[in-house]
Formats: C-alpha cells, sequence, structure tokens
C-alpha cells in the first residue's frame, strides 16, 4: 500500500519536538507499506516579519522539502492570519494551499489511501484531497481537535471532517463520545463501521541495560542514589498540569526531603517554561530538588525514564497519554490524574495510580506514598508495563488502521491488488524478532 501521511505538526528544523508522534506513526507505517509520503502544512511567515517574535523566527526555518528518517516530507507554505479566520486557514485554506503539491506527488507516487492526524489541523486536508484524488481518506481524533464547540467555526469544520472521511480512528472512547455530540448523535447511535476507537500507541521500548543506563542518567541528572527520583515529560504548559505538579511536590518536599524530580520538555520559545522557572525561584525547596530541562529526543527520554522511581502525569486533557505510556512500558509505577482516558487506560486493573483530577494534595500523597514503598513501586511497575504491552503498541495499532483502509479500498472506490494492500506483521521491525500479529478491528467500544 502506498499512503499519503497529513500531519498539521512533524518534526522539523524550527521545532524538532513538534508532532514527533506523528513522525513515529509515519515510521511504522512506512515499515508496514510499500511506500509513505509526509505532507505538514508550513506556517508561513513574510521575511520582514520573522525576527519579530522567536516562534515566527522558528517557522521561518522550516525547509519545504527533507528526507528526514527515510521518508520524505513535503511542506507546502499554508498562510495564517492570527485571529481572523482561524477555521478557514485550518481547514479550506490549507487544502487551497496544498492542493498543489499533493496533485503533484500523487503523479508520481500514486497513492492508495490517505491517512491524516488530527480531524482540526489535517482531516480538512485529508477528505477533500481524497475526493480530489478519488482514494479512501482516513483520520485520526487526537485530543483537543474535537473539544471544539459545536456551534463555532471550528466545530463545522471537524463535522465536516467527521462526516466526509471514510472511518476516523480515535485515540480513546471519550475523543468517540465528544466526535458523536458534535454530530448531534449518542454515542451508541455513530457509525461502527466508520468510526473506531484505537489508540495510535507507543513505539516498542529498548532493550537497555538498566541498572548501567540508570546508573549513567541519575549521575547526568545530578541525583544521588538515595534520592526518589520522580520524572515528568511532556510540553510545559498549564493545561499540561506543570503547576499542579509544582504544587504536589512542594507539599512532598516538606515531608520527605529524599525527593527529586525532573521536568523534561522545556521549549521557551512555544510554551510557559519562564512562569515555571519563575515559581522555581521563589520556593527555596522546589528550587533545590525540582529541575527543569528541555525538551529532548527520544533515545534520550528512554534512558531517563530508567533513571526515574516514579513518573507523575499531571495533563488536564489528553487524546491518550503517550508520554504515560511509555513510562508505563519501561515499568516506571505512574501516578496521573484521572482524566478519561487515564481511567480508561487504567481499567480497574491497578496499573497506575489515578488520583482525583487536579488534586495537588491526593497527589502529593501518592508520591510520598510510593517514595516509601519500594515493593509497591516494583508491583505497579510490573502492571503497567503487561497492559500497555498488551493494548497499546504502535506498530499493532498501525496494522489495524491499515487493514481498515484496505476494507473501505474493497468496498468504496475501487482496489488494485489486494495482496500488495495488505500489510506483511510477518516482517520484523528494526531490531527485533519476527512476530505475526493476527488483526482485528477494533469496536467503539475498544474491545
Amino acid at each position: 500500500m502506498r499512503i499519503l501521511f497529513l500531519a498539521p505538526n512533524y518534526p522539523n528544523s524550527g521545532h524538532l519536538a513538534s508532532g514527533v508522534f506523528n513522525e513515529r506513526s509515519a515510521s511504522t507505517l512506512r515499515e508496514l507499506c510499500d511506500s509513505v509520503e509526509v505532507v505538514s502544512p508550513r506556517p508561513y511567515v513574510p521575511p520582514l516579519l520573522s525576527y519579530l517574535l522567536p516562534r515566527w523566527k522558528a517557522y521561518s526555518a522550516i525547509r519545504p522539502y527533507e528526507f528526514r528518517n527515510g521518508l520524505a516530507v513535503h511542506r507546502p507554505a499554508a498562510p495564517v492570519v492570527p485571529r481572523l479566520w482561524s477555521a478557514f486557514w485550518l481547514d479550506v485554506g490549507a487544502f487551497l494551499w496544498c492542493r498543489h503539491k499533493i496533485r503533484e506527488r500523487n503523479r508520481e507516487a500514486r497513492f492508495d489511501a490517505i491517512l491524516s492526524f488530527d480531524l482540526l489541523g489535517a482531516g480538512g486536508i485529508a477528505w477533500r484531497a481524497g475526493r480530489d484524488l478519488g482514494i479512501p481518506a482516513c483520520g485520526w481524533a487526537t485530543g483537543n481537535d474535537v473539544r471544539v464547540p459545536r456551534s463555532s467555526a471550528k466545530g463545522r469544520a471537524v463535522i465536516r471532517a467527521l462526516t466526509n472521511l471514510d472511518a476516523v480512528f480515535y485515540q480513546s472512547q471519550e475523543l468517540l463520545e465528544k466526535a458523536a455530540n458534535l454530530l448531534g448523535l449518542t454515542p451508541g447511535k455513530i457509525s461502527a463501521d466508520r468510526n473506531i476507537v484505537l489508540p495510535r500507541g507507543i513505539l516498542d521500548p529498548p532493550a537497555l541495560p538498566r541498572e548501567k543506563t540508570r546508573a549513567r542518567a541519575r549521575a547526568e541528572l545530578g541525583v544521588q542514589d538515595d534520592q526518589v527520583l520522580v520524572v515528568s515529560i511532556g510540553r510545559v504548559f498549564r493545561e499540561k498540569g506543570v503547576f499542579d505538579l509544582l504544587e504536589s511536590l512542594s507539599l512532598a518536599l516538606a515531608k520527605n526531603p529524599a525527593i527529586a524530580c525532573r521536568v523534561i520538555g522545556s521549549l521557551p520559545a512555544f510554551d510557559e517554561t519562564v512562569a515555571v522557572q519563575r515559581q522555581l525561584n521563589a520556593d527555596p525547596k522546589l528550587r533545590e530538588r525540582v529541575k527543569l530541562l528541555p525538551a529532548c529526543n527520544t533515545d534520550k527520554i528512554w534512558e531517563y525514564l530508567c533513571a526515574a522511581d516514579i513518573f507523575a502525569f499531571t495533563s488536564h486533557n489528553e487524546g491518550m497519554p503517550n508520554s504515560l505510556l511509555e513510562a508505563m512500558a519501561m515499568g516506571v509505577p505512574a501516578i496521573a490524574f484521572a482524566i478519561p482516558p487515564v481511567s480508561e487506560l487504567e481499567a480497574g486493573t491497578g496499573a497506575l495510580i489515578a488520583v482525583p483530577p487536579f488534586n495537588s494534595a491526593f497527589f502529593s500523597e501518592a508520591i510520598l506514598r510510593l517514595a516509601l514503598s519500594p515493593g509497591e513501586r516494583t508491583r505497579l511497575g510490573e502492571t503497567g508495563r503487561n497492559q500497555v504491552m498488551d493494548r497499546y503498541m504502535l506498530r499493532k495499532n498501525m496494522a489495524v488502521a491499515l487493514d481498515r483502509l484496505v476494507h473501505h479500498i474493497d468496498h468504496g472506490k475501487g482496489a488494485p491488488n489486494r495482496d500488495r494492500l495488505v500489510p506483511d506483521l510477518s516482517k520484523p521491525a528494526p531490531g527485533h524478532t519476527a512476530q505475526r500479529v493476527n488483526i482485528q478491528v477494533a469496536d467503539p467500544e475498544g474491545r
């Protein structure tokens, strides 16, 4: 199968962490398909304005094309006028600016299907391009794209995507329910053939020498052997819970000074790093024990997880929390606010500690409890790892998505040679032994 992969965010020279999970999805699809090409609109900033703001300067550094990690990535310029018709620039406008490049690539690549990530940022491009090229187009609801008011311009753009895409995948049951609400339906009335709960999942964790990696990473992070290290990885924003985390740590440190924390993901031009650092500097306990570190590459993330004793996840809303999944896959015991996708992930299995949302006192108590109980940390880490490895692996779930695309090719817009379209899961991923996965398309309940 030859896939056109659409995403509003994709790692680039101006922002290496932008859309990193989109890149991992595209790379995994490339292992399963004949070919994958990426189209990701780049925000256009006039040259004379690019030096006014750090973010605009980063946008101006994005190259219109690069061959990145084995994938051709095309970035047609798409102007965005702040606070003016924002839905238009994400929907109709984005398609009009990308249409020429998509047609050009299709003449050479002859795509079989389109897969987009984010219904608002790429869904409108996907279904219009699918009609233009006469091929199936599917989309993935990733989070905030379906958390828009139904009556707003953005809401109407998402409704158009939900209505016109051949199939939609949802990171969690909550997102399917949000989509049903946008369509004015109850979840039970939404088409099960076109709407599938399917977390895209995470990469298999690497086989690292744990003790050696742990010792090296803790030394690099400045953490002593007798300290209990809490790690948080993600974007540094209020809605990602960074200030809730600081409050929880302040309460915990007052009772157990052996706790240390590293918050990883700082990008000052794109987040609230300055405000967070200001709060750290204002509290002597936090300033000494909590360090804010820059965003880093995937390999480094796995090393930092080896160093961790506890993973803290304080986000206020998620489609499906990938950084939490990665920590659990590495066997790190996790504490998280019980937002819907976290509750769906925990599912009564005891795979993590879910505390009442946005309650810093309860979160600090959970940190203190795990800090004093190595045995509970071990049990919790093992249970969490088993849960994630069973249901949230990227390669397996991308294969399910491809099987659904084949279904729509067969039953909708004509089928080329089906044997060529079906992913070959007997071919091992790089660095892994061969393993055949039985593909079963998930129903809307995620079973």
